[in-house]
């Protein structure tokens, strides 16, 4: 290398044969200074230097996967790179890095890959409800509890992400291990987090700010919940990747609009196949997509005792179950159970009703009007019209699905004898994939409303014509 202070920098990241995030941030912050003092843009050594560096972060030397996905994506560029928010109400250009880069450019590029400062943007828009903003405060709660991932961690806010934050809560039911892998805690309240696009794994930064303290969107007692959303959200700076054709980037608006339990289950786990379970009259459609969400098989006419069976084996294996529901019902209660255009998590099997178990997640507040947990008929599911999405992640055997104790408060209740109200629309024999638009919990004293979007002529591909699925 060319430049002496990014020489004796990288030398001093390289400790015992492993290149540290502490190390990294040295190096650009060190370089981000020295452009700074002089006022001068990038040189050609330097960024040359940088070029090598990324080129050989696993040449004779062991560096992570997030760290060398980061190095690259700050170094060789990266489709998330062509805008910087940070928190703002808007973006602005900001652009890859290269010879004559000014000092703000690269300070913004480590922000966005090392520090996790490209905040998403603070004004948040959702259809059928008015435009509001957010600030970003520091959360110090802790990352994981003492037993890792809770479900009770996961408590949908005030946006339309239920397809996002359901499938969250099942694979920490399901597959926790799968959720603290996820996150790469950099030891200075930043977290490298990972998700799949297209099969490969693809990461992003976050910091321990969260859009009114942790309090407006989703909450719960540790951070891991809340910081995957976030880290979600800063995903689509990269391009769209929800299911969902709305594109503010870096934004709130992007994921809180409604999206599909099959791309985030697939980006959560990196299955390498997502199976749909459809409803269709008096019998259900399978179809099944590769981690790419192209569709490679179906079959029709699969009997609801088939389907249960396979269910409760998916359960039982721990793959990772999540509803779609498109109907309303009530239990005897009068409390919520079933709820239109809404993802819910399937987290076990009753085998003493032969009924399934579902977690609402908006989980649990003071005055709820909705059962955080209860069961299930598939013959109601179909008759409701509803799909189900299930992933091949699991590797436990056994013959038992699990069996898991009610969260929080709130009592699992049954649907039999349920206020069980009939799909208006039946499910069309061609629909290959709907859409899970969330209705929101109410949160701060706003009332909760519901959105649809049925994708009854969605393509073969799940991502639709020109694949809304970007590698970056």
């Amino acid at each position: 290398m060319a430049t002496a202070s990014i020489r004796a920098d990288m030398i001093a990241a390289d400790v015992n044969g492993t290149v540290t995030y502490a190390g990294l941030d040295k190096l650009l912050t060190d370089l981000d200074a020295t452009l700074k003092t002089s006022g001068k843009g990038l040189t050609a050594a330097e960024f040359s230097d940088l070029k090598t560096i990324a080129a050989n972060l696993n040449n004779g030397m062991s560096t992570s996967s997030y760290l060398t996905w980061s190095m690259n994506a700050l170094v060789n560029g990266n489709a998330a790179n062509a805008t910087w928010t940070g928190g703002a109400g808007s973006s602005t250009a900001l652009g890859n890095l290269a010879v004559g880069a000014s000092a703000t450019k690269l300070s913004e590029l480590i922000g966005k890959w090392f520090l996790g400062t490209d905040l998403p943007s603070s004004v948040v828009s959702m259809s059928g409800v008015s435009n509001f903003s957010v600030t970003y405060s520091a959360c110090t709660s802790p990352l994981f509890g003492t037993s890792g991932p809770s479900v009770k961690d996961i408590n949908q806010g005030y946006l339309g992400d239920c397809y996002l934050l359901a499938s969250l809560a099942e694979v920490a039911s399901q597959n926790p291990n799968l959720i603290t892998s996820m996150f790469t805690s950099n030891g200075n309240n930043t977290y490298g987090v990972r998700f799949y696009v297209n099969g490969v794994a693809d990461y992003t930064t976050v910091n321990n700010s969260l859009a009114n303290g942790g309090k407006i969107f989703n909450s719960g007692a540790d951070t891991w919940g809340s910081l995957a959303e976030k880290a979600y959200t800063q995903l689509q700076a990269g391009g769209v990747v929800t299911g969902n054709n709305v594109n503010a980037g870096n934004s709130w608006t992007t994921i809180g609009n409604g999206g599909a339990p099959e791309f985030a289950l697939e980006e959560i786990t990196g299955a390498s196949k997502i199976t749909d379970f459809c409803a269709a009259g008096t019998s259900w459609y399978t179809f099944n997509y590769n981690s790419s969400l192209y569709e490679t098989s179906y079959t029709a006419g699969n009997s609801t005792a088939s389907v249960m069976s396979t269910l409760v084996s998916d359960l039982a294996k721990g793959d990772d179950l999540v509803l779609s529901s498109y109907t309303s019902a009530t239990d005897k209660s009068g409390k919520e159970t079933l709820v239109a255009d809404h993802a819910m998590s399937i987290y076990g099997y009753d085998s003493t009703t032969g009924m399934l178990e579902i977690r609402n997640p908006w989980g649990t507040m003071s005055g709820q009007y909705w059962d955080t947990t209860f069961e299930v008929s598939l013959s109601t599911l179909l008759a409701d019209g509803d799909t189900i999405t299930a992933d091949n992640v699991g590797t436990r055997t056994g013959t038992a699905a699990p069996i898991v104790t009610s969260q929080a408060t709130t009592p699992t209740r049954s649907l039999a004898g349920s206020n069980d109200q009939s799909a208006s629309e039946s499910f069309a024999a061609t629909t290959r994939f709907a859409q899970a638009m969330s209705s929101f919990a109410p949160d701060l004293g706003m009332i909760g409303t519901g959105e649809t979007n049925f994708d009854a002529g969605a393509q073969v591909n799940l991502a639709a014509s020109g694949n809304l699925f970007h590698h970056h």
